[in-house]
């Protein structure tokens, strides 16, 4: 999974109209959505008047342009007062998604709880953790006094928090003993059915070149799969497709690129010739599905 953080810069957007673009031909600058969603990169083509018609008739594009960001305060988190390990509900075997100060910049990585200390007496236990992990790069290195911030995600909800890393330890096996965590904050309750939403979204059959890639418009998503409706409907039940999309949660921008399998092909729009397609995520990553349903929980 590929995150950044939130850019020094904001998106200053000026609605366009059709006429404005145009087809079968490199953009000389990118089209986002009116939530700053890119639907075509610069450089990127609209291949015709059809797939002009669908943008417009699912989105409203409009031509990015950036200018300073304002300063913002960061997100209250719900009001539910202190929160401890026992409140959430966190147990030895749950997945965390965990983020470094380091090099990593703002990376998820996916780590495992392997247990808590001897409760102190103002009640507080330290968190032991498995190094942090993510396909494609190598696990991440925690260094002593480093703060780390963590979301977890149990039967209760959706929380984030901070830990200080105490100790870092190879035998016998690579795993960290994090401070006890500060300023719990639940993020929301936890609601993993699938979400109505509107993100753009790119795809292509799995196999053909990236040059013909398409737009789709998501409305709606779950952690294992997505309802895509598309301009040009050819894909078969049970083939693959290489999906791109992307979404922000918790002031973080996530990208996804994924393989999702075609699991159901709807009727098509008599209107304008578009089709959903029900979309099964093939795989993700660890880091990838709590980052998802931290998005679903953030807006359920």
């Amino acid at each position: 999974m590929t995150e950044e953080t939130v850019e020094d810069a904001r998106q200053l957007l000026v609605r366009l109209q059709a006429s404005e673009i145009p087809l079968n031909v490199g953009l000389e600058w990118p089209i986002v959505a009116a939530d700053g969603a890119q639907l075509f990169d610069a450089g990127a083509v609209v291949p015709d008047a059809h797939s002009l018609e669908f943008m417009f008739r699912h989105f409203e594009p409009h031509r990015a342009m950036r200018e300073p960001a304002p300063i913002m305060a960061e997100e209250e988190g719900a009001r539910d007062g202190p929160l401890t390990l026992e409140d959430i509900g966190l147990t030895i075997g749950a997945r965390v998604g965990l983020r470094g100060t380091g090099g990593t910049g703002s990376a998820m990585y996916a780590s495992r709880v392997i247990g808590f200390s001897t409760p102190r007496r103002n009640g507080e236990r330290s968190l032991f953790v498995t190094q942090p992990l993510m396909a494609g790069f190598d696990p991440l290195d925690l260094t002593l006094g480093e703060q780390v911030d963590l979301v977890a995600l149990t039967g209760r909800g959706v929380f984030r928090f901070a830990c200080t890393v105490d100790a870092t330890c190879r035998e016998p096996f690579n795993y960290a003993v994090l401070s006890a965590p500060g300023a719990i904050r639940r993020l929301r309750t936890r609601k993993f059915a699938r979400m109505p939403t509107r993100l753009a979204a790119h795809f292509v059959a799995d196999g053909e070149s990236q040059t013909m890639r398409q737009l789709g418009r998501v409305s709606d998503i779950s952690p294992y799969g997505m309802s895509l409706t598309v301009a040009n409907p050819a894909a078969h039940v049970g083939e693959r497709l290489q999906l791109s999309f992307q979404f922000k949660t918790d002031g973080v921008d996530v990208k996804i690129d994924t393989i999702a399998i075609v699991r159901h092909v709807g009727t098509v729009d008599p209107v304008d010739g578009s089709a959903a397609y029900g979309l099964e995520f093939e795989s993700l990553e660890p880091s990838q599905r709590i980052a998802l349903k931290s998005f679903m929980a953030e807006h359920s």
